[in-house]
Parts: C-alpha cells; structure tokens; sequence
C-alpha cells in the first residue's frame, strides 16, 4: 500500500505544479493589496491654504496634474499677491529630491522654496518670509 500512495502523491504534486504554470500571471495579488495602502504620492489637485504670519494675509494654492517625475502645475488665487510678491504668479510645484519643494513662476524663476515640517510647508528661501502652507480641508 505504501508503494501505491508515495508514487501517487507525487503524481498530484507534480500536476499541481505543471497546472499552476498556465502562463499567465495574476493582475493583483489580493493578500498585498489588501493589506498594504497604495502609496500614490502627493495628490494632484490637492489645495493648500497659505498665510503670511506677519501680514495675516493668506490665499490658497492649489496643485494640478504632474507635469514630470517631479513636477506638478500649480494654480493660486488672485489674493496670493498679497501673501508674497510674485505668489499669484506661481505655476509649478517642483519637489526637490532632497524633501524641499520649489513653487515656480511660467518662466521658472524660484518664488519659494519649502520645506516640509510637522504636517505643513514652511518657506526656507527667502529667509525673510514667514509663510506656512497646509493641506486645505
């Protein structure tokens, strides 16, 4: 009896293994995906409210499509003017590598750079701007 089931085991082993190569293979594996958050990045189209603490004033920015690897268009409002000169002429959003983002003009001149800090976006250049972005609700 022993002779028969030893060799027949076998035989199912290696249908098993023979059927499970058809060629294809899956989409989605359902244990990782459901267990693991997909990591999308920053979101397109996602608004931040930006104040200038000195002044108070404040205007949202508001990121758009990526355009690159990197970069994203950016939309600000008309009030952004008087958060920081030049702010409502801000185009793209360029995160840096390095954890600073860039917010550019159409030209690609540097209107600020950013850097991320406890949940919001603080201006590391210019020096002299004491300007915060956060994830708008």
């Amino acid at each position: 009896m022993r002779k028969l089931i030893m060799p027949a085991l076998g035989a199912i082993v290696l249908l098993a293994g023979v059927w499970s190569l058809d060629g294809t293979t899956p989409d989605v594996d359902p244990v990782i995906s459901g267990s693991i958050p997909r990591d999308t990045g920053p979101a397109a189209g996602k608004a931040f409210a930006v104040a200038n603490i000195e002044t108070k004033a404040d205007c949202v920015l508001t990121r758009g499509e990526r355009m690159t690897h990197h970069s994203m268009r950016m939309a600000a409002s008309d009030a952004c003017e008087e958060v920081w000169s030049g702010l409502s002429h801000a185009s793209t959003w360029t995160e840096a590598g390095d954890g600073t983002v860039i917010v550019t003009d159409a030209a690609g001149d540097a209107i600020l750079t950013l850097a991320e800090t406890d949940g919001l976006y603080e201006v590391i250049d210019p020096s002299g701007a004491i300007i915060t972005l956060r994830a708008a609700e």
